[in-house]
């Protein structure tokens, strides 16, 4: 008898622990599915949607967030455009480095070419993009 006793309470204490558990599991659940909603809702405000029951006050914090998330945006494409240019730069003058090396290595192998090698370089203004003829020649010069 003793013994389905301690059975019988042994029992209990689990199912009494396990409904603790499930009822902090779905305190839990519960406290997530709210916060879910919320920040959808949240959302839904931020894209223009939701409005109808915001005060006036509700709408300019609103309005406020938007704002700074467009100038957050616009900074960062700004930031990344920098970049970008930057790198083509770079790119532009080693690539005018190379053209330069290649005339000059097609000027060898011709000879004393007498055709003129146009040069131009990159600036940050269009304005100063101007191209100058000039001639070399490779070698020692011919006494006659």
């Amino acid at each position: 008898m003793e013994q389905v006793f301690e059975r019988y309470n042994l029992h209990s204490e689990v199912q009494s622990h396990s409904s603790r558990e499930l009822q902090i599991e779905s305190e839990s659940y519960n406290k997530l599915r709210k916060e879910a909603a919320d920040k959808t809702h949240e959302l839904r405000q931020l894209n223009g949607e939701e409005l109808q029951g915001c005060s006036l006050r509700e709408l300019q914090k609103l309005e406020e967030q938007i704002k700074m998330g467009l100038r957050r945006v616009s900074k960062a494409k700004d930031e990344r455009l920098v970049r970008d240019i930057s790198v083509l730069k770079r790119k532009g003058v080693q690539m005018m480095q190379e053209n330069r090396q290649l005339k000059q290595r097609v000027a060898c192998e011709q000879g004393q070419s007498s055709e003129p090698i146009t040069i131009c370089s990159l600036s940050d203004s269009p304005q100063d993009h101007d191209c100058s003829d000039t001639s070399l020649k490779l070698g020692l010069p011919n006494y006659k």
